[in-house]
């Protein structure tokens, strides 16, 4: 009768315990992490802060299809035109502006001037060397798409990116490696020697000999089945001991009803193919990072090679000025105030040259850098004619492009559903375990061989047994950071689409800001140009001054300069835009994405 009652007892408190619902868990777990706090803001803080958590919001109870999705689906742009197309033609150098033969100077300058400088009628490729002229045989000539094609072989945190997603792969064959059937095999070897407690009795020894052999398979739905052949050998190496052979198959199974039940037992498997989608997104991501960053540092390299070339016909033009002050002062046509206006202006534009010729040597040493080349290896940046295709969109119409192509916010939207399906492993960890077993064994009987097996030699068991569960906090406070971890990941999310819509926002502004200063610049080119021609007709003439003549120069210079950046500006704008927006694309055949994971 007592047997009975406590038997009785037993299970109405288990049924008690195991009758907590996830929200009691909850609660449990905020009332002690609140008492604590409240504890320790006195001794802290001269006032007592509202640290309470926001109201959990779980939008299903349930699993559904697209939080146990293996493969989240992505989402990709119609195929288009990028907005950076090669032309088939590479631009040859030439004075920058919209008409640049009209910056041709009047006259060549002197074969011994300090630069070497030479005017030439013919603006074909090579007219102008930059810096010590290096061995044309041994050096490299690069485009930007062959630059492209450089940095997808040789740059190194390319490499790195093609490691991450090789090792996210590997991490995905092992969790399906855990579900396919697993061979192993075990021996021992073991020596037993001693007396009995008789004082006659003799010395006695064994060796044994174990030998296991089987295979495992872990079912997808939790539990796994074991099937193995064991025999034991028996040697004697005494006469107090005696040989045996004992043999058995088993066939053995656990398979779990409760917790770890159902398709909780695929979350590792899951995750870990999910993680594979989520890291060749950020290897996308940052290769379209990598593609802007190179084509950033080459077209500045461009501006810097068109503004030397600038620099170089400024005082080429500042030369010929300070020959003709020189006469205009002999002829008795101009003070000489004038002349030493015109020197002071030829040496300001040598100064110029200079730093001009650094900064093009400082940014090539970094485009090497970026692209993966050794500094001391030779390049020679060789333009291209790139064709700009600015987006036709409205403001309003980039946040709802952006949202659908970003590879990185289709991750994090995929991230809220990895969070909420943690929510549910966790409430899974809250259960009991009530776990089915079930083994079949058949061996040998005694003193016969271990080959032969029998059925007289069979035995069958199977048994059910049930944890209570009285200790569960671990799991309580698993299942309530998996509740703050859901509420950090949709608002993590929110974030970033209002960022993002932010971010493509301002590149749409910024190409419309750079085709307006393009616009602008090649206005002041025109009006700089009528000005340093006016200019030149007076001071052929007696009449004009030298300060007008070099403001005008300067006037020029400065608007190629400008139009120079808002060219470079511009491409790098729609580029930024594409990538903002996430319809960025780069030629598939430049890349190593498909030999990563072909390794």
């Amino acid at each position: 009768m007592l047997r009975i009652s406590s038997t009785i007892t037993l299970l109405i408190l288990a049924l008690a315990v195991s009758g907590c619902t996830p929200d009691d868990y909850r609660r449990s777990a905020d009332d002690q992490v609140y008492s604590l706090l409240d504890e320790r803001k006195k001794g802290v803080l001269d006032y007592t802060p509202d640290s309470t958590l926001a109201p959990d919001q779980l939008t299903a109870d349930k699993p559904s299809e697209v939080i146990l999705k293996r493969i989240p689906v992505t989402t990709l742009p119609p195929p288009q035109i990028s907005g950076l197309v090669g032309a088939e033609h590479r631009l040859p150098f030439a004075a920058l502006g919209p008409d640049p033969q009209a910056l041709s100077p009047a006259t060549s300058p002197a074969d011994d001037d300090p630069y070497g400088l030479k005017t030439r009628s013919s603006n074909s490729e090579g007219s102008y060397v930059y810096g010590p002229p290096p061995p044309l045989d041994e050096q490299q000539r690069l485009d930007l798409f062959g630059a492209l094609r450089y940095a997808m072989k040789h740059s190194r945190d390319y490499q790195s990116q093609v490691e991450e997603v090789y090792l996210s792969a590997l991490d995905v064959t092992l969790q399906r490696h855990l579900f396919e059937p697993r061979f192993f095999a075990r021996t021992g070897l073991k020596y037993t020697g001693g007396r009995d407690r008789t004082q006659d009795a003799e010395y006695g020894s064994a060796l044994a000999v174990t030998n296991t052999v089987g295979v495992r398979q872990q079912l997808p739905y939790g539990g796994e089945v074991v099937a193995q052949a064991l025999v034991d050998f028996v040697d004697t190496l005494h006469d107090q001991a005696q040989d045996g052979e004992n043999a058995a198959l088993v066939l053995s199974g656990s398979i779990p009803l409760l917790r770890g039940a159902g398709w909780t037992n695929l979350e590792p498997l899951i995750a870990s193919e999910r993680e594979l989608i989520y890291q060749i997104r950020e290897f996308e991501t940052n290769r379209r990072e990598l593609l802007l960053q190179i084509t950033r540092s080459y077209f500045n390299l461009l501006t810097s090679q068109r503004g030397m070339l600038n620099r170089q016909l400024n005082l080429m033009n500042l030369q010929d000025l300070t020959r003709r002050s020189q006469a205009l002062f002999e002829a008795g046509r101009m003070s000489f105030n004038q002349v030493q206006r015109a020197q002071q202006s030829q040496l300001r534009a040598e100064r110029l040259l200079v730093s001009s010729q650094n900064t093009y040597r400082s940014r090539m040493d970094e485009f090497k850098l970026l692209i993966g080349m050794s500094i001391d290896e030779l390049l020679e940046i060789v333009p291209v004619d790139a064709q700009i295709i600015p987006p036709d969109v409205t403001t309003d119409e980039v946040l709802n492009i952006a949202s659908r192509f970003r590879l990185d916010l289709q991750t994090a939207r995929d991230r809220m559903d990895d969070a909420h399906r943690r929510v549910l492993v966790a409430e899974n960890g809250l259960l009991p375990d009530l776990n089915l077993t079930a083994e079949a064994r058949m061996s040998n009987q005694e003193s016969t061989p271990a080959r032969d097996l029998t059925s007289q030699a069979t035995l069958y068991s199977a048994g059910i047994g049930f944890d209570l569960p009285l200790d569960r906090l671990s799991e309580r406070n698993a299942y309530r950071r998996a509740l703050i971890d859901l509420q950090r990941t949709q608002r993590a999310f929110e974030q970033l689409r209002q960022r993002i819509g932010i971010d493509a926002r301002n590149a749409l502004r910024a190409i419309h800001a750079a085709e307006l200063q393009t616009r602008i610049a090649e206005s002041r080119i025109q009006l700089a140009r009528r000005q340093l021609d006016y200019a030149s007709e007076l001071l052929k003439e007696g009449q004009g001054d030298t300060r007008d003549l070099v403001d005008a120069q300067s006037s020029l210079l400065e608007a190629q300069d400008d139009w120079n950046d808002a060219q470079a500006s511009l491409q790098i704008s729609v580029l930024d835009y594409l990538r903002q927006t996430g319809t960025l694309r780069l030629d598939p055949s430049i890349g190593l994405l498909g030999q990563a994971m072909t390794r």
